[in-house]
């Protein structure tokens, strides 16, 4: 429990800050809430092979640079082929002349934000699963000591979207610098046995990652052809959504520092139903609670009162999210990745059809609100009833 209250206080100080991070962006200009909006999910997709690397780490647990470097040169690739494709993607929304021209700007600089972004995230993760908690939370005030300040600058003199993405940049190189500073690594390059945990446990869980999110872009390009004042109502509340899933990320990360500590899948299991158990009211609490701060924070040049009637149905996400994060840990632990891919076609299906289905409904966004929950609900099922079988058949075993 003491690692997650730990953890729960640098993920909601990290929260808060990208909230603040996010109202620069919003403060500019309701064109500037839709393309920002819209660029978050295309990182959302592709940063998810830029991943892998440290999705295998979760699993593996050593040789923490050889993973990193997976993280690089899928960042680097990806990188390349956002910047190539880039007029062909931001097609893909239904945006107007200036809008499409903030998006191909911000796109040019997707190669170094791909490839630093992922890099620091990664040794971010490796500082906390080694529960080496003090170093974390001062990389953390780092990191966005440094991304206010420069973010303050950018807005007060020049109010440029691109230069905001730029100080976000120089702020993860930065974090960079200081965590691999006081980290000291061992350097090590990928090597054939790295490669074969990249494709044994990674490539699966990133192949999950990505599926997920392309369907969450398709709810998003969905959302998009609601009207501007719509799509920029969903894309405050979502962000705001997403935003609350550092709380459930909190409570993840300390599953995964607890769970691997049982000997084999019943110890795990008991961890995790334990932890579960533990920390159910705090988490629904907070969610409510942050869901109207970061509102208030994030909403930016969109009045308040507009989303205030959607920010619940936005929020309920964390009843699924509970869920998912729960088993989600449980197959990590146990290499059974290839689960989550099953999980995530259910859930991002459910999803998709049912804002399919009521796109044209009065209650649109009442609807594309109550998905999100649908949606995590639904994978933590598959995962429960998957994991069962597997215990029923004595095939789970600590890796």
């Amino acid at each position: 429990m003491k690692e997650f209250i730990s953890i729960l206080i640098s993920f909601i100080f990290m929260s808060i800050a990208d909230s603040v991070d996010s109202a620069f962006n919003n403060l500019i200009s309701i064109d500037a809430i839709v393309v920002t909006g819209s660029f978050i999910l295309i990182d959302l997709i592709f940063k998810s092979f830029a991943e892998i690397g440290i999705y295998t780490y979760r699993t593996i647990r050593k040789n923490e640079w050889k993973y990193l470097w997976f993280n690089i040169i899928f960042g680097l690739l990806i990188g390349i082929i956002v910047f190539i494709s880039k007029d062909i993607i931001i097609n893909i929304f239904d945006l107007t002349i200036i809008q499409k021209n903030m998006l191909s700007s911000l796109l040019n600089f997707y190669v170094a934000y791909v490839v630093l972004g992922r890099l620091a995230n990664g040794i971010f993760e490796i500082i906390r699963l080694k529960s080496q908690l003090k170093l974390y939370k001062k990389s953390l005030i780092v990191y966005y000591v440094s991304l206010i300040g420069l973010d303050a600058i950018t807005y007060i003199f020049t109010k440029n979207l691109t230069l905001l993405i730029v100080a976000t940049i120089i702020s993860w190189s930065i974090s960079i610098i200081y965590m691999l500073y006081n980290l000291k690594l061992k350097f090590e390059y990928p090597d054939k046995e790295s490669l074969n945990n990249i494709i044994k446990y990674g490539l699966a869980y990133a192949s999950e990652r990505l599926l997920s999110r392309i369907f969450i872009l398709l709810y998003g390009v969905l959302a998009s052809h609601l009207g501007s004042e719509k799509y920029s109502i969903h894309t405050v509340c979502y962000s705001v959504c997403l935003t609350l899933e550092i709380i459930t990320n909190a409570y993840q990360a300390a599953l995964m520092i607890k769970v691997p500590e049982g000997k084999n899948y019943e110890e795990q299991y008991n961890n995790c139903m334990y932890m579960k158990k533990k920390c159910f009211i705090l988490i629904i609490v907070l969610n409510f609670i942050f869901s109207f701060l970061y509102l208030f924070i994030s909403h930016g040049s969109l009045p308040l009162y507009k989303c205030l009637p959607y920010i619940l149905f936005y929020s309920i996400a964390v009843f699924g999210l509970y869920q998912y994060e729960t088993y989600k840990t449980l197959c990590i632990t146990q290499g059974k990745s290839f689960i989550l891919l099953i999980g995530s076609i259910i859930g991002v299906l459910i999803r998709f059809l049912i804002c399919l289905l009521f796109i044209n409904n009065q209650f649109s966004l009442f609807i594309f609100g109550i998905v999100n929950f649908l949606d995590f609900y639904s994978r933590s099922l598959v995962y429960r009833i998957i994991l069962f079988k597997y215990k029923k058949n004595n095939k789970l075993n600590m890796i």
